[in-house]
């Protein structure tokens, strides 16, 4: 199978957790299947979530509902289908976390005194990522053939970025590249689901590297009521699969790419 191959970077990252706003607001320890899309459809120039409120509420300050509602931001509902794989960089696929604290003092920002809002904002650290874009029907031939050369050759319609617009993203070393299906891995170098998936509790970790194993949930699709996160369980590990726990389902997701020597999963 072909797909696109690109490194994805910044210094700083914000993915933000829409469920807790407490005392700070929390990212999200990678970059999730619906940021990729939204920064994808960016460089496409496809329209986000401003967009679809500004269509079905088309009247201004007076926002009466349109006839025919957008169920979903435009850059969603053309790359929803699309099958992408994660692959993070970095020592145990971690990034290192800071609370950063901003303070907005434009006066009715805040009833506290002096009028000032402390906002708190916790940013990943030199992120890094491999992604993959698979070419294999999920995405429209006329969607993948122009992302394949607007990556190609570094075009963008709009500057994309690592969750908000503090983040800018750089997209380094494109390339196409031809993938094989992978017969039971005994290792998965992406995130992926862990479905039917069992890990050997006397397996070794990979060779040359200390055992590691993050588990989180994450969204994976927007729902249609109101475009609330849809969210899903994902892992990466470098510890040992059982390989009699692999079921059809689960091996139609794994690919290996041998030019970076590692096996991927397709979400």
């Amino acid at each position: 199978m072909r797909a696109l191959r690109f490194q994805l970077k910044g210094e700083t990252a914000f993915f933000k957790k829409p469920d807790v706003n407490v005392y700070a607001y929390f990212t999200y320890s990678h970059i999730h299947k619906i940021a990729l899309l939204g920064l994808l459809g960016a460089i496409l120039g496809y329209g986000g979530y401003t967009q679809q409120y500004e269509a079905n509420y088309p009247l201004g300050g007076k926002r009466k509902q349109a006839e025919k509602l957008q169920v979903y931001p435009e850059f969603y509902e053309v790359l929803r289908q699309a099958r992408i794989s994660i692959v993070p960089h970095g020592e145990r696929g971690y990034f290192a976390k800071k609370i950063q604290i901003f303070n907005n003092t434009v006066g009715y920002a805040s009833q506290e005194e002096g009028n000032i809002l402390n906002i708190r904002e916790q940013w990943l650290e030199k992120p890094e990522w491999t992604i993959y874009v698979a070419d294999d029907g999920s995405l429209a031939p006329e969607v993948f053939a122009k992302l394949t050369d607007y990556l190609l050759h570094s075009q963008s319609v709009y500057m994309p970025y690592l969750g908000k617009n503090d983040h800018p993203a750089a997209l380094k070393h494109p390339a196409l590249v031809e993938l094989a299906p992978a017969d039971k891995p005994s290792y998965i170098d992406s995130l992926h689901r862990t479905g039917h998936i069992a890990y050997d509790a006397e397996g070794k970790p990979k060779a040359g590297q200390r055992l590691s194993f993050f588990k989180e949930f994450m969204p994976l699709g927007l729902n249609e009521a109101n475009n609330g996160y849809l969210l899903e369980q994902l892992v990466l590990t470098n510890q040992e699969i059982d390989i009699d726990s692999y079921q059809e389902s689960d091996l139609r997701h794994l690919y290996s790419d041998s030019d970076e020597e590692r096996v991927i999963y397709f979400i």
